[in-house]
């Protein structure tokens, strides 16, 4: 049997970056992290030994073959997917992995997040593996950070593995606990109504933001840390407004989160993220870049009865607006027919 498993994006409305080491282990973190309804697809079955690994990106339109898992090298040649199958398909078996999204790749939605918590809850349960949500998450951002070196923390992988909005804790000398938040359903249908995420037509590099960061971090009299502060304290402020249906202190906590993370680098931002924000200011409330930030998605809460005024302003300036919509399940896995040999021969081809 093949086995699918999908796994949504997130945004980070607060506290995005307290996740990320030094700070996490020398402070404690906080993040308030929204689950999107935008996926990574991973497709995976098993294939006769001899047939070896197959590994295919719709995405990138590439892919790879290898006469087992230990064999595939990391050669700047859909090096991330061969992380996650060299870690967990033993080099004995053969495999089929294909792979899609509807994520933009560098655009601070934590695609690639969502892509690793799909391709471990995929291959866990074509193993028979017994695993948590939470386990997946782990494991997925083990294999990112360990395996390929990517710089980071693990809201991306906690909010792809688990739906909802969610308040990820993060405790000083290690570990955390995902929590998730009880918002009001009418809270939850106005910040679907209101709330806008727009691609600005520029990506990011998020792993060099975080060196950036890093090297700030470890000056003397770091403003970095001041931040870091600022962004925690609006994440555990939002939390609790969002329990408590204040949706004005949670729209505070937004531009607060904003602010402070302007103010971890300058490479957090950029002309073209202020001219959005410049624009748009009439009809919102509140916003903030998604992710590292540097370009990428911003995600913006419209003033009542503004949100197409909001959408019509973005769209002039080049942007692409996305309605946002909760995801409330997370990652989710499912068995469908094998594919049949005629598609895997042209997958075959295109890896020649």
């Amino acid at each position: 049997m093949k086995i699918i498993a999908r796994a949504p994006s997130r945004v980070d409305p607060a506290g995005g970056g307290t996740d990320s080491p030094p700070y996490c282990l020398d402070y404690g973190g906080a993040v308030v992290n929204f689950t999107v309804a935008r996926y990574s697809y991973v497709s995976f079955e098993w294939r006769p030994q001899e047939r070896g690994v197959l590994i295919y990106s719709h995405d990138l339109k590439r892919g790879v073959q290898a006469a087992s898992s230990k064999l595939l090298e990391f050669d700047g040649h859909l090096d991330f997917l061969k992380a996650f199958v060299k870690r967990l398909v033993g080099p004995e078996r053969g495999c089929l992995v294909v792979t899609q999204s509807d994520i933009p790749l560098r655009t601070g939605l934590g695609g690639s997040g969502a892509m690793g918590v799909a391709l471990v809850g995929a291959i866990s349960r074509a193993l028979g593996a017994a695993m948590t949500k939470d386990d997946i998450a782990v494991l997925a951002n083990d294999i990112e950070r360990k395996d390929l070196g990517h710089s980071g923390g693990n809201q991306d992988s906690f909010g792809s593995a688990i739906g909802g909005a969610k308040l990820i804790t993060y405790h000083k000398g290690g570990g955390c606990g995902c929590q998730r938040l009880r918002v009001p359903e009418s809270v939850l249908a106005q910040l679907e109504r209101d709330s806008l995420l727009i691609y600005t037509g520029e990506s990011h590099l998020s792993g060099s933001i975080h060196a950036d960061i890093k090297k700030g971090y470890h000056q003397e009299n770091s403003p970095t840390i001041k931040a870091m502060d600022g962004l925690k304290a609006a994440a555990q402020r939002m939390a609790a407004a969002l329990s408590a249906g204040d949706l004005a202190g949670y729209v505070d906590c937004l531009n607060a989160s904003r602010v402070n993370h302007y103010s971890l680098h300058p490479s957090c931002d950029s002309d073209r993220l202020r001219q959005f924000f410049a624009a748009l200011a009439p009809c919102i409330d509140g916003g903030k870049t998604c992710g590292a930030g540097g370009g990428g998605f911003i995600f913006v809460h419209a003033k009542s009865n503004r949100r197409k005024q909001c959408a019509e302003i973005a769209e002039a300036l080049g942007g692409r607006v996305w309605n946002f919509n909760f995801d409330h399940q997370g990652l989710i896995t499912w068995g469908e027919t094998p594919t049949c040999e005629e598609e895997i021969e042209s997958l075959i081809r295109v890896c020649r």
